[in-house]
């Protein structure tokens, strides 16, 4: 029988963040409003059913922006509304198709249990392999409340859903449903090229970055099947951190979202006039992000820092105060500035954040230089620069020519890296530790005249933006010495610009790997010593800028 649900709660318009950023908060006070409804969904048949989200729009009104504060609350307060109609059981469950509206095919599924136990799902479509997972459990105490992640966006999916009570009671149903297509328009399968599907590690690739169809992110199986489409913002995320039964991830251009496994983005905080690019990491409860200050004339040269709790935002780094002289000898590059909303002189280019121990790692691509910093997690703190590594040539002049580590043995050197990781190894002594990238290898400087970097390039590389050959590049780095050496450098498929490698499991060096050549339109999961496991390509205008790579466990999908 079809019905509504959530009458009358009123979505109000967008909580206003000021320029100093800040959590977001619901606005109780806007005129404007309108109803969160809940309507069977004609697309899916079987033993349930399962219901629709909408808005109760007037004429002419158009649908609220969905990484809002008072967006979330009353999808909440709907979601609330509709499990308290009546007792939901394990024969007659609750079912909505993504009630948050940011995961696009997720099924959340609730019921009473008089037992704890656990859901099994197998979702089977044709053509493709079937997708079994055990969904996270996240109820309070007995019965079952979870996200089911399986969903084909676009494709009639089968879904057997089977409870197993802990006390022996079972109970399972079927589902054929017809998942809304992805809102970007992106296709759902990838072209792979699996050597070994046993080999490949549980889990889902997050493919973000794709230019040319939107911001979204896409999640694909091993084998190259998308399972969901993660909403983005005015731009793409730049990286999902899955921890601590939280996602962190950049929520639009100004803005820094938490989502739990729901779907919902309880928690929302606008960054003021921080403008995000590229990258962040997640340290305790405190996100740092790489950002551009709106009211500077330079870009992609701040570092903030993020109370995940309070929602407090405070600029930790800006470059220039520690690289003044450096950025004197730069110039303002023609056009826009790679990875910013933010239009500004890109003197150094920062694409990626590392903290370890206290000490923070940056990838300056523009300088192919890789930066430690102590001293720069807290605001009002003073950074300096601990070493730095690359080509030292480039800054004569500058005062921290001493800083650079040497160089023991040949190296192959980095130019214009991405995504540089410091990982920690019980085997070595204290003070060493390895550094590990992906050298794009393509040496290019937009910000120096050619006489000043073109006969300093690093052994081998690239000048071409087509042509060349790039690595995952590792260092093994001796604070004490002072020093480098090359540990291991693994031919990938070239890609002049974007791109990453991101080691899973415990991230050390004996995990397996995921690969993304941006340039080229390829990413792979490769072992511990960079052999092929599986390959796949997509399509893009341009490039694709990270895949990352998930098991979500105890987030979408019960621990082992």
């Amino acid at each position: 029988m079809a019905g509504t649900a959530g009458a009358g709660l009123a979505l109000l318009a967008l909580a206003a963040c000021t320029d100093d950023g800040g959590p977001e908060e619901p606005d109780p006070d806007a005129a404007a409003a309108l109803t969160v409804t809940y309507t069977e969904n004609p697309a899916a048949r079987g033993d349930w059913t399962v219901w629709t989200v909408a808005y109760d729009l007037a004429e002419g009104q158009e649908a609220p922006a969905l990484f809002d504060a008072t967006t979330q609350a009353a999808r909440h307060e709907a979601l609330q509304a509709k499990k308290d109609e009546k007792a939901w059981t394990a024969t007659d469950p609750l079912l909505v198709l993504d009630p948050y509206g940011t995961t696009g095919s997720g099924l959340y599924v609730h019921f009473e249990d008089p037992e704890a136990g656990q859901l099994d799902v197998v979702a089977t479509a044709s053509a493709t392999e079937d997708f079994a997972r055990t969904a996270a459990n996240h109820a309070e105490g007995a019965g079952f409340e979870g996200l089911v992640i399986g969903l084909i966006p676009g494709a009639h999916t089968t879904l057997d859903l089977t409870w197993r009570a802990d006390g022996g009671g079972e109970s399972a149903g079927t589902l054929r449903i017809k998942a809304p297509t992805t809102q970007s328009g992106y296709g759902t399968t990838l072209a792979a090229d699996i050597a070994d599907a046993d080999a490949l590690t549980p889990g889902l690739f997050a493919l973000n970055g794709v230019t040319g169809l939107g911001n979204n992110t896409y999640l694909f199986d091993n084998s190259g099947v998308m399972r969901a489409e993660m909403r983005g913002g005015d731009t793409a995320a730049h990286h999902f951190v899955v921890e601590d039964g939280r996602l962190v991830t950049t929520t639009g251009s100004r803005q820094l979202g938490v989502l739990d496994p729901l779907g919902h983005a309880a928690t929302l905080i606008g960054l003021g006039g921080h403008s995000v690019h590229h990258d962040l990491a997640v340290v305790d409860d405190v996100a740092y992000v790489l950002t551009s200050d709106s009211s500077s004339e330079r870009v992609e040269d701040r570092v903030i820092r993020v109370d995940l709790a309070s929602g407090d935002v405070e600029q930790v780094v800006d470059l220039q105060k520690i690289f003044p002289e450096y950025e004197k000898l730069a110039h303002a590059q023609e056009g826009e500035a790679g990875g910013s909303v933010v239009q500004g002189k890109d003197w150094i280019h920062v694409n990626s954040i590392d903290i370890t121990d206290g000490v923070m790692i940056l990838s300056a691509r523009e300088t192919s230089t890789v930066i430690a910093l102590d001293d720069a997690l807290e605001a009002g703190s003073t950074p300096s620069v601990r070493w730095m590594i690359g080509v030292e040539a480039l800054w004569e002049g500058t005062g921290h020519e001493e800083l650079f580590l040497a160089a023991e043995g040949e190296v192959i050197g980095n130019a214009g890296q991405h995504t540089v990781h410091r990982i920690d190894d019980d085997e070595l002594p204290e003070g060493q530790f390895y550094l590990e990238m992906f050298n794009n290898n393509y040496w290019s400087l937009d910000t120096r005249d050619e006489a000043d970097w073109q006969d300093h390039a690093p052994r081998d590389a690239a000048t071409d933006e087509q042509d060349g050959i790039s690595h995952v590049l590792r260092y093994l780095v001796d604070e004490n010495a002072g020093s480098y050496r090359q540990d291991e450098a693994i031919e990938v498929p070239y890609s002049s610009v974007v791109s990453n490698v991101y080691r899973l499991g415990s991230g050390r060096v004996d995990q397996p790997m995921v690969v993304n050549s941006g340039r080229s339109n390829e990413f792979s999961e490769r072992t511990a010593d960079g052999d092929l496991i599986a390959t796949y390509r997509y399509d893009s205008a341009s490039h694709g800028y990270r895949v990352y790579k998930d098991t979500f466990d105890g987030f979408w999908f019960r621990e082992p």
